[in-house]
């Protein structure tokens, strides 16, 4: 790309370089909405989505109404110039096509179980057909001593334990609408999946593949839980599918009957076993030959691109416990993906793993779905700088999760927030995705300056793998913690040091790896130095790589002990290899010694938590800097390197281009940077030199003149959340006063159904079973109570679900049950109270309710210009006069405790003139200072300078109206339907809010006039 054509985009991305949302199809669609809301993705910088079936889908799945929808929003996304992605699965992981392929028992997920017998119950053990090998072993504080074949109704000898090996099915659940998780090693399996839903796109799209619709998304396909109960599993289970045992001997020329213990427990002082790795390599290929590589080929043959993300990607257990390894999977992806979990998730070899294996076979767009689990509360920022560490390490294909359709029921407890128009910074976000756009456009098209490849330990923990040694996805186990911790170890190392590198996988090594002129060549990439660190097993095929690199005079580094095993088996092989070569402590000044090129340096106090990529295209170097610290600014940083040419700051932010300062010094070019927190700067050294800015001189005096109380506006009326209820039925029965989730759970056991959540039976599925039900399972009365200590006189209440609502009533008012239109989602319908049906004291609201299995009991919500007080603990609301004015400090204790809009905060009349504000210290997710030109802050330094101020605007987010509201502590790691069902110490009767507002003084700095004079 020429210089000048990087420059233009950059200003103005195109629709290439934007992100493709997750869009959450999950209540009754229709055409119209649909529509409108393609628009808002436009509106909000997005060149496409995902069009994802998620939980609460009511309009069937695959079915006539689902096909038209789709073509509609496909050709009316190419009207927008806009692309509509498939998805290939109803809700996830893909492969079952919402249970409509494990109708058929044969293709269901199956497992290898191992269970223990004393010599009685052996004796009266009836054996069943499903068995496939018993063994007397004789355990020595967990491992074998002695193992041999056993017979059925051959008894154990004494100290012998009784130990057989069967296959079983995996449970049937409701995630999967009544059936399972499909047998994705199993070829016939799998091309049932593809003629029910590949095929049936084709069919149903057409011409529009490879067109409006380019591709299709995979989420989380997985050969099965090994050895864990993540995803239905069980900690003495491992995948298995009906070819395992013939094709592992096939394969590794011994049987794997006859070596089942070795897989599951390991024999006194042994720790590795060949077993172990042999059986997780061939689950490996078989889920690669009969999913991932028919998958690919279909899609080639439809025109279609194949990307998604496969389970599970955080650590090399995760991968290990799920997968394999990952980074073979994305060789058959034309975009590969992942998927970055939570805020605070810091694996940041996630992303390095995917943009090694996209390197190196030459794979431009490298996919996240990222923004998940995060919760209403997330701030732009926070956005931002999630964001930013994986586009550093190579992201540039965004796909946020996640966009709801609706907000309807179980729907709003999806994994939010909404990124989307329920939140109320929708507007506002478009500048982020014109920033991560700038910031592909810059990166995209050039070549890493990448020299250094780290070879993949994780076939070492393969080897590792026993029964009891994870917990869901984590290790339990002490020999693959080390490996962990040397992982994540030799990552930091290098990444602080501005080391860039690539993983090296070994299976990716043998296929596409070769030696020419003293380099390693893995596809399209080549390194200067290999480092081995934190292996314990290599293949032969990577020892045979390594010294014939070695050989030609290539740097080979083995930091640490070097790997004393050779597929699995003991040998000095690999040893001896590392004593001819570079053999050093595993320590960060010997690592960097070895592995640095010294193109470029970074100095300064807080230099190491600043990470750098470098690309080269054509005559320019391209530089992409980022303070990895979120809570810390980095200083001055002193930017070092061998370059001639100009420097010049690229803002990602606004699209500007400007020269920056530096020197030469030694042959090398300096050039001095600061770093606030989370910041990054894009430098691009070019031939040509580029004017340099007048620097702008400010002089700021700091202004006194802010009051201890502000005048402001609300942008939507203040909201009094109503979620606390008692249930009655139709019989009678009454259940006492609970949380609205809680009732609901109560009244379901009531009913005899089960529990609404994530993984609940899809209403479609429900539907097209059961067909939609004459008569409701019953009729309650819901009765929402609230204070009032001053009456308002104009209220709305907002309710899901009117069309099963056939009453309403207000203390002795009927309500009318006509709507007067909708309230942040089409879910919400907003209903006037009269005037005067609200009084002083209690009021209860009661409402008639027709239940049905697809219903549920929601929080209603009032509106209206008036204030909430929250008393008795925080557990009672009362209705009381909106505050006349606001103070800085906390809007939750000032009569807006579930206030979720925006709030402008009038300042003073100041005089005309230029004033530089800062705002900190919010939990808003963005703030506006409204000027002459509105000026946005969203991140730190958390300053903007404007011309005439008036107000300064606070954007929120939705967490203290959508909640959870009553989980304690109220921030949580990770957020999911679980965080607003939480039971024990987790739940609280009282509201648990995020504090928000101006919770700091605003610092305003006025320019002084000689300033602007000079």
């Amino acid at each position: 790309m020429r210089i000048e054509d990087r420059e233009q985009l950059f200003e103005n991305p195109a629709g290439e370089y934007r992100g493709r949302p997750f869009w959450a199809w999950n209540g009754k669609l229709t055409e119209e909405e649909l529509l409108r809301q393609i628009d808002i993705f436009g509106q909000m910088g997005f060149s496409g989505f995902f069009m994802h079936s998620r939980t609460g889908l009511e309009t069937e799945y695959l079915g006539e109404e689902w096909f038209r929808l789709i073509n509609r929003c496909a050709d009316y996304a190419a009207e927008k110039g806009m692309e509509a992605w498939l998805y290939d699965e109803d809700r996830w992981p893909s492969g079952s096509a919402g249970g409509m392929v494990t109708k058929t028992e044969e293709y269901r997920a199956s497992f290898l179980e191992m269970r223990e017998y004393t010599a009685q119950e052996w004796a009266e053990y009836p054996g069943t057909e499903k068995d496939v090998a018993s063994f007397a072993i004789v355990f020595e504080e967990g491992d074998m001593r002695k193992v041999r074949p056993l017979k059925l109704k051959e008894l154990p000898e004494k100290g012998e334990t009784a130990v057989v090996f069967g296959i079983i099915r995996a449970e049937c659940s409701d995630n999967y609408n009544e059936f399972t998780y499909v047998d994705t090693m199993s070829r016939p399996a799998v091309e049932q999946y593809i003629r029910l839903t590949h095929e049936r796109y084709a069919r149903e799209c057409g011409a529009r593949l490879g067109e409006s619709i380019p591709g299709i998304f995979t989420d989380e396909p997985h050969r099965g839980p090994l050895f864990s109960v993540f995803s239905g599993g069980k900690e003495t289970a491992v995948p298995y599918t009906p070819d395992l045992f013939a094709e592992f001997k096939k394969r590794f020329g011994y049987d794997l009957k006859e070596r089942l213990p070795e897989l599951f427990f390991r024999y006194t002082g042994e720790e590795l076993s060949a077993a172990s790795r042999d059986y997780i390599e061939l689950c490996q290929e078989l889920f690669l030959e009969n999913f991932a590589q028919p998958i690919q080929n279909w899609c080639h043959e439809n025109k279609l691109l194949f990307t998604g993300h496969v389970l599970h990607e955080d650590s090399l257990t995760a991968q290990t416990v799920m997968q394999g390894s990952l980074m073979r999977f994305y060789e058959y992806m034309d975009y590969p993906g992942v998927d970055v979990l939570t805020e605070k998730n810091d694996s940041w070899w996630i992303v390095k793993q995917i943009s090694s294996v996209a390197r190196q076979l030459d794979k431009k767009w490298v996919l996240s779905e990222l923004y998940g689990c995060t919760g209403w509360q997330m701030d732009l920022e926070d956005y931002k700088q999630v964001g930013d560490w994986q586009a550093l390490f190579g992201i540039n294909l965004r796909c946020p999760h996640l966009s709801w359709y609706t907000m309807k029921g179980e729907a709003k407890r999806d994994y939010p927030a909404s990124i989307f128009f329920q939140s109320a910074w929708y507007p506002e976000y478009r500048n982020l995705e014109d920033y991560f756009s700038r910031i592909n456009v810059l990166m995209a098209d050039a070549d890493p300056v990448c020299g250094v490849l780290v070879i993949n330990p994780i076939e070492s923990v393969w080897a590792r793998s026993r029964s009891g040694a994870f917990c869901d996805l984590e290790s339990v186990q002490e020999g693959i913690n080390r490996l962990e911790e040397r992982y994540r170890d030799t990552f930091r190392i290098l990444t602080d040091n501005h080391i860039d590198f690539d993983y090296g996988e070994e299976d990716i090594l043998a296929r596409h790896g070769s030696v020419r002129d003293g380099l390693l060549c893995v596809g399209k990439c080549v390194y200067h130095t290999v480092l081995v660190a934190g292996m314990e097993t290599m293949r032969t095929t990577t020892w045979e790589l390594l010294e014939g690199y070695r050989k030609q005079g290539g740097r080979l580094v083995f930091a640490g002990e070097a790997p004393g095993y050779v597929d699995v088996q003991p040998s000095e092989k690999v040893r001896e290899l590392a004593r001819r070569a570079l053999q050093i402590p595993f320590e960060k000044e010997k690592i960097v010694s070895s592995c640095s090129a010294q193109q470029i340096k970074l100095t300064g106090k807080n230099a190491s938590g600043v990470a750098v990529q470098m690309r080269k295209t054509g005559q320019e170097t391209l530089i992409f800097l980022l303070n990895m610290d979120r809570d810390h600014a980095a200083g001055k940083v002193t930017l070092s390197l061998e370059e001639d040419g100009y420097p010049e700051l690229w803002d990602a932010m606004s699209g500007k281009i400007a020269a920056c300062v530096f020197r030469k010094k030694d042959g090398r070019m300096e050039i001095p940077l600061t770093f606030a927190a989370g910041e990054e700067k894009l430098l691009v050294i070019t031939a040509q030199c580029r004017p340099c800015p007048k620097p702008e001189k400010h002089s700021w005096e700091k202004i006194s003149c802010l009051p201890e109380e502000y005048e402001y506006q609300l942008s939507e009326e203040n909201i009094c959340v109503l979620d606390m209820v008692r249930v009655t039925l139709e019989d009678g029965r009454g259940l006492p006063c609970r949380e609205v989730l809680k009732a609901d759970r109560e009244l379901r056991d009531i009913l005899g159904i089960p529990w609404r959540g994530g993984e609940m039976l899809q209403p479609w599925y429900e539907e097209k079973k059961n067909g939609i039900p004459a008569e409701p399972l019953t009729v309650i009365a819901m009765e929402y109570r609230f204070e009032a200590e001053a009456v308002p006189r104009e209220c709305s209440l907002v309710l899901e679900d009117l069309e099963h609502v056939t009453d309403i009533s207000l203390g002795e008012t009927e309500i009318s049950l006509k709507a007067e239109g909708k309230w942040l989602d089409t879910c919400f319908d907003r209903i006037s109270l009269p005037s005067g049906c609200i009084r002083e004291g209690v009021n209860s609201l009661r409402i008639t309710y027709a239940y049905y299995k697809t219903c549920g009991i929601e929080a209603v919500y009032l509106l209206g210009n008036f204030g909430v007080r929250l008393d008795g603990g925080k557990k009672k609301a009362v209705l009381t006069e909106l505050p006349k004015r606001l103070k800085a400090g906390d809007i939750t204790a000032q009569g807006l405790p579930f206030y979720s809009g925006r709030i402008r905060y009038f300042l003073p009349d100041l005089e005309k003139g230029l004033y530089k504000i800062r705002v900190a210290g919010t939990n808003a997710a963005c703030v506006r200072v409204i000027g002459r030109e509105d000026a946005l802050i969203m991140q730190a330094p958390y300053e903007a300078v404007s011309e005439d101020p008036q107000a300064i605007e606070l954007v929120f987010g939705r967490r203290n109206t959508f909640g959870p509201l009553h989980q304690w502590p109220a921030v949580d790691a990770a957020y999911g339907p679980g965080n607003f069902v939480t039971e024990g110490r987790a739940f609280r009767d009282s509201y648990v809010l995020i504090k928000q507002g101006l919770l700091k003084e605003p610092v305003i700095r006025k320019e002084r006039k000689e300033a602007a004079d000079e």
